[in-house]
C-alpha cells in the first residue's frame, strides 16, 4: 500500500522548491554583479595611473567615442557606486531566502516526523 503524502506537505515542498530556485537564480545574479564591480574597479584603478589630460576611448554601442579621463572616471564611479547597491541588496535577499529556505526544511521534516531518507532533499546554492 502507497501512502499518500499530505496536500500541506506537498505544498510546503513546492514552496521550499520555488524558493531554492529563487535563491540560485539571486546567486547567479550576486555572481554577475560581482565580477561587473570587479572590473569597475580595476579600470578605475588603471585610469588612476594614466595622466590628466590623457585621450580615452569609450564604446558606445558599436562606436567609439572620444572622452575625457575625468568624464569616464566619473561615470565609472556611479556605476560602481550602483554596482555597490545592487550588491547588498542581493545579498540581503540571498541570506533571507536562505533563512527562509532552513526554516522550511524544518518543518518539512517535522512534517515528515523526522524521517531522514523521506525529508525535504538538501540543496543549497
Amino acid at each position: 500500500m502507497v501512502e499518500r503524502v499530505p496536500p500541506e506537505v506537498e505544498a510546503k515542498y513546492t514552496k521550499y522548491l520555488k524558493i531554492r530556485e529563487t535563491l540560485e537564480a539571486i546567486v547567479r545574479e550576486r555572481s554577475v554583479v560581482e565580477a561587473n564591480l570587479a572590473e569597475v574597479e580595476g579600470v578605475l584603478k588603471a585610469l588612476e595611473s594614466l595622466p590628466d589630460d590623457v585621450e580615452i576611448y569609450k564604446a558606445m554601442g558599436f562606436v567609439m567615442v572620444r572622452s575625457t579621463k575625468q568624464d569616464v572616471k566619473k561615470e565609472l564611479e556611479n556605476r560602481k557606486e550602483d554596482l555597490e547597491i545592487k550588491l547588498k541588496l542581493l545579498r540581503e535577499q540571498e541570506k533571507s531566502l536562505r533563512s527562509e529556505l532552513e526554516r522550511l526544511e524544518s518543518e518539512l521534516r517535522r512534517m515528515l516526523g523526522g524521517a531522514g531518507a523521506g525529508g525535504a532533499p538538501r540543496g543549497g546554492a
